[in-house]
Parts: C-alpha cells; structure tokens; sequence
C-alpha cells in the first residue's frame, strides 16, 4: 500500500503500532511529535498499559501539570476499569472527586510506590522531588514534553530506564524565570525544551510523528502546516465540519460568519488600522458582538451521528495574547454567555472548543517585540477549534511585520532563532489568509455607533 493510498485511520494505526513497537525494542529514548489533537495523551495511555499489563513493567507517567495529572488518571481509570493505577501526589493536594475510582490509589512518597509492574501518574515538578536516586522504572512516558525545559527533565530522567517524550513541537516553550544568556548559543542548553535538547544531543535519534489531527479540518491544516510545521506534514482525520445557521445573514458583518458556511475553517475579521497597546476596547465589542450575533442567527453543527447540534455558549472559546485584553472582554460578556471560555494562549493550551474567537498578538501594537511575535502562541490561538475560528486584528499587521522583520542571531552561532522562525510564521500566515481572500474588513462596533 503506498503512502498516498493509506487512509487518515490507517496512518494513525500505522504510527502507533511504530511507537509501540519501540518499547519491544527496548529503545533507550523515542521523541514524539505531535500536531494539535492527533491523540498524543491516548498514546501515552497505550504505552503505560502496554508496559505494565503486557511487558509487565514498572511505568512512571509525567505530566506537566495537576490538572493534566487528573485529567490522565480519568482516562485511565475509566478506559482500563480492570487494571490498578496509582496517583502521585504531595498530601496538601487536594484530589477532584471526579478523579476518584476503584482502581486509583494516591501515593505521597518513594516508600508508597508498589511492587512489581504498575502504572503511576504525577508531574514533574512532584517526580523531581521524590525521596529516592535509585532508578525505580523501567519507562518513562513524558506527556506534553515540549512544556519541560531540559533542566527539569534532567531531575527525573534516572527514575527510569528507557524514556518516550511526546509533545507538539508547535507549542509555546516553557516560561524561564531566571537569566538565559549565558546558554543561548546552545542548542542543548538547560532553558530548551526537552526533547528538543534531546535531539540534539543524540542527532542519530530519529524523532517518530503522529500524521494525523483528529480536531482539525483540512482547511485549517492548510493554513497552520506551512507555517507552523513545515517538516511535519500531516492531514486531518475528518476533513470537514460544517456550520450552518437558520436565520440568514443580511448585514455586512455577518460576512465572516458566513464564510464559514461556505468552507472557511479560518477567517480573519480586519478591524480599521489603530494603535491600542495591551488592551483594544473597541475590537473586544466587536468579538462579543459576533458571539451574540453567531448565538443569535441559530447557528448549528452537524454532529459525529449526523445531526444537527445548536451551538450554546458552552461550545465557544475565546483567547488572546494578553491577559488585559482577556478581562477586558470578560468584563463585557453577560450572563447569558457566562459560560463562554475566555482565556489566554498559555492558560488555553491542551484545551478545545467547536468554535473560536481569537485576537492576533500583533494587533494594534506599534511594534513586533519576541513576545508578539513568538510562533507557539500565535499557533496555540489557531488550533483551539474543532469546526472554525475567527481571527480578529487590526489593519496593518503585514506591513508591521515587513516594518520590523528580525535580523537574526544565526550570526552569533545560533542554529535556533525563535524570533525569526516567529516573524516567518506570522507572516506565511497572513500571506496565505490573503492571498485565499481569507481577510474580511468590517468597520467595527464603534465605528457604526458613532455614525449611527
């Protein structure tokens, strides 16, 4: 079967039966990639219960938060109700009710952990502190990798013997509180992201990928490959999911909204050029004007069995790049979309919703600074949604990225420039949103008061 005839399913098959079989092979280190919402946690459940109930091996599962901790002991538990798992965590902690189940045990130390082959879920931050230097496991599966900095993973990485890291490389890095120059001409260096370092660490490991996204359509594949992974392709599981509305669309902001209808997974909403800082009054109105507007014209999506399911507040996510401007649009979403998600790109990460409303970091800003500019962000805030997303921006942010295009550290010796890699996303990106006409300029909310 050649590599264009294998359908999405069977690609995915493939993939994880490759990843699996490392583990028979013992290999002392795997490093996988991962698109937005190709599985990579069920991964990581199939390699745990592989290693205890299969290989009957000692297995560590690391994540890189409490609540992803949680969120992986669920999983387990729920989908695995016949085998026992176990639950890292310090006493203060308090436990979900939700996470408890028959077969979970919570542990507070290197003295409670099981004999024989077992499944144990904890994060970093607690693996690191465990009162043992003795090799415990036998594997170590790192869920959400690209979130480790390697100085981190060097904590943990001799509880075990063998290690599968697994992330998406198109993430946003992990946040470093302390002074990096020092290490900035090292592409292995303390502040990169572990697998990252891993690689370059260890250039014969080849690094395996999973080459489908189950939460994103073609469409938006399109967009976010070329210039988020340009050397991971990959293609989605269901290429479209359709929007519709019962009330048609008369006025010409409704324009962006029906694009969706007629396939557009991506449409970016062009408010007129202004420059507004951290925080843009008149574009978070214009947001919340379309989510009541979408909520008002009955917008429906056809569901997984094939009917229609009216869109409620609940299904809809809106995120940008700073916190100001996430409560500034907080401030004016009413009760009835109290249970809008409103949230920044860092906090948004990992999560997902059918529809997304997003700000673009560069919006409004007189200048392109590596915060703005940084291509995790930018490709976390596009690759929330499952069915559309609306990009709302201010005019202008093309001819910014032209005005303030990086010169580059690569001179310095540098093989990685962040900064760079960020200007070429962004600007890959809002080439290909126009050139597909893909940019729908609207006056704004306040602009139509004042005139009115």
């Amino acid at each position: 079967m050649t590599e264009s005839s294998r359908t999405p399913a069977q690609m995915v098959e493939d993939a994880i039966e490759s990843v699996l079989a490392t583990q028979w092979n013992r290999d002392p280190a795997v490093v996988l990639n991962s698109p937005p919402g190709a599985g990579k946690t069920g991964v990581a459940e199939r390699l745990a219960v592989q290693g205890m109930g299969v290989m009957r091996e000692r297995v560590m599962l690391t994540t890189q938060t409490n609540e992803q901790a949680f969120d992986l002991a669920r999983r387990l538990c729920r989908g695995f109700s016949r085998l026992p798992f176990h639950l890292m965590a310090s006493k203060s902690l308090a436990i979900p009710p939700n996470v408890a189940s028959p077969n979970l045990t919570v542990i507070h130390s290197a003295g409670d952990l099981p004999d024989g082959p077992c499944v144990v879920i904890g994060n970093s931050a607690k693996w690191s502190w465990l009162d043992s230097d003795q090799r415990l496991f036998d594997l170590q599966v790192v869920d959400e990798a690209y979130q480790l900095p390697d100085y981190r993973y060097h904590q943990i990485a001799g509880l075990a013997s063998r290690q599968v890291l697994i992330g998406d490389p198109g993430q946003i890095d992990p946040v470093i509180q302390s002074e990096i120059e020092r290490w900035r001409c090292d592409p292995a260096g303390p502040h990169v992201p572990a697998p990252r370092a891993l690689l370059q660490r260890h250039p014969t490991l080849r690094p395996l990928s999973l080459p489908v996204s189950r939460r994103l359509v073609q469409d938006t594949i399109n967009f976010l490959q070329p210039a988020f992974y340009p050397t991971m392709p990959f293609v989605a599981m269901e290429p479209v999911r359709s929007l519709n509305f019962t009330t048609p669309g008369i006025a010409p902001m409704d324009t962006p909204l029906d694009a969706v209808v007629g396939g557009a997974s991506l449409a970016f909403v062009e408010l007129p050029a202004m420059q507004t800082g951290e925080v843009d009054p008149e574009l978070a109105n214009e947001i919340v004007w379309t989510v009541r507007r979408l909520l008002m014209r009955g917008a429906t999506i056809l569901g997984e069995n094939g009917e229609s399911v009216l869109v409620t507040p609940d299904m809809i996510g809106i995120a940008c790049a700073q916190v100001a401007q996430v409560n500034a649009i907080r401030e004016r979403l009413g009760d009835d979309l109290a249970n809008v998600f409103v949230e920044s790109a860092n906090r948004f990460q990992g999560l997902e919703r059918p529809l997304m409303f997003v700000q673009h970091p560069l919006s409004g800003r007189a200048d392109a600074t590596s915060f703005h500019l940084d291509a995790g962000r930018l490709c976390v805030l596009l690759s929330r949604h499952r069915v559309a997303c609306w990009i709302f921006g201010r005019e202008g942010i093309s001819r910014q990225l032209r005005r303030y295009a990086p010169k580059g550290d690569r001179s310095l010796g540098i093989s990685d420039d962040p900064e760079f890699e960020g200007w070429h996303a962004n600007m890959t990106l809002m080439q290909a949103l126009s050139r597909h006409g893909r940019v729908y300029p609207v006056p704004g909310r306040d602009s139509l008061d004042r005139s009115a």
